[in-house]
């Protein structure tokens, strides 16, 4: 029998929602980790070995202290393939809110001494170190997630969903949020992978995954102006999820 692969799961700054998703509630995911030899994951085992190679490694979680940054590159340096898990890892998600803000101001509404702190703004593993694929997601889906490991394990480049959250909500014969109840909803921009689970239950989508490929923001801001959001809710919604991401600039640069 052939060796099994070595897998990696390490974590960062984040919520582990989407490591404690890989655990608790997806069937086929757990099935495609059985063809791995786990040999970190401390959210899931006891006996964990430190520094050692392996095959695959998935981050979540972003950067938000130089520590992290040591381990990182440890981390990339140790393995063949990386990948981001999640939008943390992807974007630095809800995390970079605080990037809005001097890190000094940040860190005296949640520490009375800051002597020993030794925070920086919330950064996306890929400004760090080179990644190799990026799994978005708040948490990462299971289709995503379950194609990434069985790609890994014969050595072929997975799918990621090139289209918006728009066209899955489609396929499901939804009523258009943002068109008939003028409601600010992100789908337009947002990358597909969630099966459109927002829209499908009312609501509209929060851009939870981040910006699909070559995502008009302009047209999408502009159809929420008219609609009557403020330039600062506008901003908001570009901004909650997705940082200041490139994609969207033309409608988040403030400079």
């Amino acid at each position: 029998m052939a060796e099994k692969k070595k897998l990696g799961i390490f974590k960062l700054t984040s919520c582990a929602g989407c490591q404690m998703r890989l655990l608790y509630y997806q069937h086929r995911e757990l099935e495609a980790l059985t063809a791995y030899d786990i040999t970190y994951f401390k959210m899931g085992k006891r006996d964990n070995l430190e520094n050692i190679k392996v095959d695959v490694a998935l981050i979540e979680g972003c950067v938000t202290n130089s520590e992290q940054i040591d381990e990182l590159k440890r981390i990339r340096e140790n393995s063949t393939i990386l990948a981001t898990l999640g939008g943390c890892a992807t974007r630095s998600s809800l995390w970079g809110l605080k990037n809005n803000k001097p890190e000094k101001e940040i860190e005296e509404k949640a520490y009375k001494d800051l002597s020993t702190i030794h925070s920086i703004k919330a950064i996306p593993v890929n400004d760090v170190v080179k990644v190799d694929y990026l799994l978005p997601g708040c948490p990462v889906g299971e289709d995503e997630m379950t194609e990434f490991l069985q790609s890994a394990l014969v050595g072929r480049r997975p799918f990621i969903k090139p289209h918006s959250v728009c066209v899955e909500c489609k396929m499901k014969g939804n009523l258009c949020i943002l068109v008939a109840k003028k409601e600010p909803c992100m789908g337009p921009v947002t990358a597909a992978g969630c099966g459109a689970l927002c829209p499908t239950n009312g609501r509209p989508c929060y851009n939870c995954r981040g910006p699909m490929i070559a995502a008009n923001a302009p047209a999408l801001a502009k159809e929420f102006k008219k609609n009557g959001l403020s330039d600062e809710e506008i901003y908001l919604k570009f901004t909650a999820f997705s940082g200041l991401s490139k994609v969207y600039e033309e409608v988040t640069d403030r400079a």
